[in-house]
């Protein structure tokens, strides 16, 4: 029986009209059977919703009319989805291209599979059964968003060729640059002081004080080495979340953006 299968009746399709105010009876109407399907086994995602459209393609430089349109919901379903897409037949004109296209998209309406080749219905010789294949829509990677150098709280994570020492008990290394003042932590002692900022990325740091808390030896040099750096320091460069802290070319300290 037919309630065996995924179908849409006229009470679930939406049903565009391309004539605005035409009123066609009943008895006018007509349906495309088919089936969507994917070339790997696919579980329908709870959220999304399949789409499937009767389109005019006569004109390749206008834009593709709508006949109808039917939605079904997909709820974790598996494919092929069986779909009938009922249409009005007086819609038809003789010498017109019609096609059908599918589209899977989230509950948010971000596209996830979709037909990517016409399929031809109804007219020249075409008949009114239908095989549709999606493709997966390959999303493109959203570029990272650059960190501000200011009122960023920047993790030390490297000094040249030095490796970071983190002290058990202790802040770990950081810079916190805000309104022409710095403040910090070499990894054991507290650091303060303030900063200038040229365009378009110069950066002078310094003078710095600090506190005389007793640190392990492999400390001391971080402190060194790390206080060292922040005084030669001419510029800056952000890529996404690393900050790099710069003499001329040359890499002296290397931070991370971190978010609390």
């Amino acid at each position: 029986m037919r309630h065996s299968r995924f179908v849409l009746s006229l009470l679930s399709a939406t049903l565009l009209l391309t004539v605005p105010g035409y009123a066609a009876p009943l008895t006018a109407l007509d349906r495309i059977d088919g089936s969507v399907s994917t070339r790997e086994p696919v579980a329908l995602p709870a959220d999304a919703t399949l789409t499937v459209e009767l389109l005019d393609v006569s004109k390749a430089d206008a834009q593709a009319g709508r006949l109808a349109r039917l939605s079904l919901p997909g709820g974790g379903r598996q494919l092929p989805l069986p779909f009938e897409l009922p249409y009005y037949r007086a819609d038809v004109q003789p010498g017109h291209r019609y096609s059908v296209r599918a589209t899977l998209t989230s509950s948010g309406g971000a596209l996830l599979y979709t037909t990517t080749r016409h399929v031809a219905v109804l007219t020249k010789g075409e008949g009114k059964q239908v095989q549709l294949e999606l493709q997966q829509v390959q999303t493109q990677p959203q570029p990272r968003a650059a960190a501000m150098l200011e009122n960023t709280y920047w993790k030390l994570t490297a000094i040249g060729a030095l490796p970071v020492q983190v002290q058990a008990n202790e802040r770990e290394a950081y810079l916190l640059l805000l309104d022409g003042r710095v403040s910090g932590s070499s990894g054991c002692n507290k650091l303060m002081g303030t900063y200038t900022q040229q365009a378009p990325n110069g950066l002078r740091i310094g003078p710095l004080a600090s506190t005389r808390m007793a640190c392990l030896p492999a400390l001391v040099d971080q402190e060194t080495a790390l206080t060292a750096a922040l005084a030669r320091a001419t510029g800056y460069r952000i890529d996404g979340k690393a900050l790099d802290l710069m003499a001329g070319d040359a890499v002296l300290a290397r931070f991370e953006a971190r978010y609390f």
